[in-house]
């Protein structure tokens, strides 16, 4: 894609809009300069201290919308790793997003800093929350599916129950998928989510946010204190077929007022590892999480998994993106006006165009 220069009043961004499971990841592949930071953890918190207003600009009209989430491609810290990833969005600055790791892959490929060859390729991604590897499906030179190994998911709490107005005493749990959930069994409260209605959903998902303590979090035993929760999992019952498999629906909701349009890889990973915890799945099988739109991700538990002192489970999820458009974003400074302190520091010298694997 010919890059046009922008006026100097203006800031020009290259974006690569794909799909993955329904949620649209914009990737940010030229534009933003190397991030003050010596690892892809340090660089995420640059972001989000001090840099915030590039993810504010493409979560907000005119620029983008709160279900769109944002990616940056960045060097990794882990001599392992092919790249780094930064994710963004309306829940803030998630340790992983499994559909923003597939939309950062076609990406890539559409950009050609991947190859796509016929034979099945391997990248190790490197996010805030570790390591992942990504085995990559290629057909006619476009990336036709991506299956990943999970940062490992775990329950962090027992069943708490919690006084939501309109809905009275909710069991819940916090689950950890890669990025932190209020998990609930929707089902059990009338709030399936494959018969609720979106409203329904959002209007369920405010109200528990509303009643939730904000100091209750998840303490990862690696990477320790993690922010407070910004999304609920809704769970409905259980589906088996003799043709599909098992299939679970799941909505997924960020904070405030999103219900993902998929079931979301991290959200998958913290359904199966909610579902081992309570001894529903056994190692091997592989279960279809379905959003209420009907988009689709496989997920199969591979197994249990110790992380530090706690038990957790090993999952690998299975996708289908696809990029939608590429295109140049335009910032000016009216935009830029009343942004976070540092964000200018992003485009003060020209990027560096690195192959990927």
């Amino acid at each position: 894609m010919a890059r046009s220069e922008a006026p100097a009043s203006r800031i020009s961004l290259d974006v690569v809009e794909a799909q993955a499971g329904g949620d649209v990841g914009r990737v940010i592949m030229d534009g933003v300069t190397d991030l003050p930071g010596n690892t892809v953890v340090g660089r995420a918190e640059f972001l989000q201290h001090e840099a915030d207003g590039l993810r504010r600009c493409f979560v907000s009209p005119p620029h983008g919308t709160p279900s769109h989430c944002l990616n940056l491609i960045v060097p990794p810290s882990d001599a392992r790793a092919d790249t780094g990833l930064i994710i963004m969005g309306t829940m803030g600055y998630p340790g992983f997003s499994g559909s923003n790791a597939m939309c950062a892959v076609a990406a890539l490929a559409e950009a050609g800093r991947l190859p796509t060859t016929e034979a099945e390729q391997r990248l190790v991604l490197e996010t805030p929350a570790g390591l992942s590897t990504l085995d990559i499906g290629c057909r006619n030179a476009r990336v036709e599916t991506v299956m990943y190994e999970a940062v490992p998911g775990f329950v962090a709490t027992g069943e708490h129950r919690l006084e939501v107005e309109g809905w009275g005493s909710v069991p819940l749990e916090l689950v950890y998928g890669g990025t932190s959930y209020v998990m609930v069994r929707g089902a059990e409260m009338g709030i399936d989510p494959a018969t609720a209605s979106i409203e329904a959903l959002q209007h369920f998902c405010a109200a528990l946010f509303a009643s939730l303590d904000p100091a209750w979090c998840i303490h990862h035993p690696l990477l320790g204190d993690l922010p407070p929760p910004s999304m609920i999992l809704l769970a409905g019952a259980p589906e088996r077929s003799p043709i599909k498999g098992m299939s679970v629906p799941l909505a997924v909701y960020m904070h405030p007022g999103v219900i993902c349009r998929g079931p979301t890889g991290t959200g998958t990973t913290a359904l199966l590892a909610h579902l081992m915890k309570r001894g529903e799945l056994p190692p091997g099988t592989t279960v279809r999480t379905v959003s209420p739109f009907g988009n689709v991700f496989e997920g199969t538990l591979l197994g249990s998994a110790r992380i530090g002192d706690v038990t957790g489970v090993r999952t690998s999820i299975r996708g289908h993106p696809r990029v939608l458009v590429r295109s140049q974003v335009f910032l000016d400074e009216e935009a830029l006006s009343c942004e976070a302190q540092g964000f200018r520091r992003l485009f003060e010298t020209p990027p560096v165009d690195e192959r990927v694997g």
